[in-house]
């Protein structure tokens, strides 16, 4: 279905136009200013809804204004009709070919124009992740943006895991324990018991040798009693009986000191207590050190989980990015060797901005075509634009696959295809479009 017929009137610049298009290329021309983007803008304003227009689209100086489209099957008649306070009302008109009229024309119309406000210049100029958008409508049965969803789900939660990761490493690296470092702890409570039973047993040694000593003593002044005695006994001839009696009493304790000796058994040596001192010094150390080899061995398996979260979550992503590319190679592009990335277009594997101005410009149309599969109509601003080799390319492309491309371009030497002066038609050169 292509425009047989457009007649628009006081729309925009345009005073009164009637086009009966001839080729399937259908230039525009004329000086700037002279109303070709309004016929352009007339056959979008035609077919799409209010809210597509300009505040303005009656001439000034107008009050109303229309646009009628020859579709071939379909009639469609655009009224425009400008209010007391500037604004405007407009009434949509729909007939098939035996002049029934639609009921709701507009959706009559959504059905079948596509995207005709789809401009093939501007896909190129587009930016990747646009003309990514763009394409992914083309791809039928993969849900692109609950998939692009879920990847800035998995990718934040990833985020997140990876800064665990960062901050349990630098955790785990802070903490440095010697590579003979204790292993086990040192109980401070168990070392000081020791030491006090320790520190009792020496002082139970000390007292028996004390005892010991304080005896020994008393033998050593008994000892030296006796001798005194025996020296005095020439001396004390009358005392001699009982110089005796002082001896054998002295001798009878003697013995029962003796005895008391034998009772308290043996001394037993001193136990050297300065390596129970030095554990209980250094306890602590060895503890803190147990501490930080048990903190270190938990941060590690924190750690571990981690990174496991991470890969997990990555391989997550790359196969939802995999089925992606499975879905876009299933799909038939209208060009082929274009692809789609997350964020760029791709025409046999080099970015789409990258490829020649001539491949640009010719995955363009096609995807415009591809856009707008039931009107075969395209059209084109700026094609001033477009050199020589370009628009040859355009007009291939129109016959090749039956497209009516509309084309605006300047041009001053008024014999370039449908030339506007004045907001109206001056002449139609059919050979310009060859």
């Amino acid at each position: 279905m292509k425009i047989v017929q457009l007649n628009a009137e006081n729309i925009k610049r345009l005073v009164a136009v009637e086009i009966r298009p001839s080729g399937n290329l259908v230039e525009i021309a004329g000086r700037n200013g002279q109303g070709k983007t309004s016929v352009l803008d007339s056959i979008w304003w035609a077919l799409s809804g209010k809210n597509n227009m300009q505040a303005k689209p009656v001439r000034d100086g107008q009050e109303a204004g229309f646009i009628t489209l020859d579709l071939g099957d379909y009639n469609v008649t655009r009224k425009f009709k400008v209010k007391d306070d500037d604004t405007f009302t407009t009434s949509l008109t729909v007939e098939n070919a035996d002049g029934a009229k639609y009921g709701s024309p507009q959706e009559v119309l959504n059905g079948f124009i596509g995207d005709l406000a789809f401009d093939p210049l501007a896909f190129s100029r587009m930016k990747s992740k646009d003309q990514v958008t763009a394409l992914r409508a083309m791809v039928p049965g993969y849900d692109f943006e609950q998939a692009d969803a879920d990847n800035q789900r998995d990718f934040n939660l990833r985020t997140d895991v990876n800064r665990s990761v960062k901050e349990l490493r630098a955790r785990v690296d802070a903490i440095v324990i010697p590579a003979d470092g204790p292993t086990e702890r040192v109980s401070a409570e168990d070392l000081l018991a020791e030491l006090q039973q320790a520190m009792d047993g020496n002082s139970a040694v000390d007292a028996r040798a004390s005892k010991v000593t304080q005896i020994e003593g008393k033998i050593t002044y008994l000892t030296e009693t006796i001798s005194q005695r025996r020296e005095q006994i020439t001396s004390w001839k009358a005392k001699i009986v009982e110089a005796e009696r002082g001896i054998e009493s002295a001798e009878l304790a003697i013995e029962e000191l003796r005895d008391e000796i034998d009772a308290i058994g043996a001394i037993g040596e001193k136990q050297d207590i300065d390596p129970i001192r030095e554990k209980i010094s250094r306890s602590e150390e060895i503890n803190r050190l147990v501490n930080q080899r048990e903190q270190r061995d938990t941060l590690l398996a924190d750690l571990k989980s981690k990174e496991a979260e991470s890969a997990r979550l990555t391989k997550v992503i790359d196969e939802r990015k995999e089925a992606a590319a499975a879905a876009v190679r299933s799909a038939k592009l209208p060009v082929p060797g274009l692809t789609l990335t997350d964020d760029a277009v791709l025409l046999n594997g080099v970015p789409f901005d990258q490829a020649s101005d001539a491949e640009q410009l010719r995955v363009s149309i096609a995807v415009a075509g591809a856009m707008n599969p039931k009107l075969r109509v395209i059209r084109v601003r700026d094609g001033s634009l477009l050199d020589e080799d370009a628009m040859k390319a355009l007009a291939a492309y129109a016959d090749e696959n039956d497209w009516q491309i509309w084309v605006e371009r300047v041009d001053s030497s008024g014999k370039v295809g449908v030339v506007i002066e004045d907001g109206m038609v001056r002449g139609q050169f059919v050979e310009a479009a060859e």
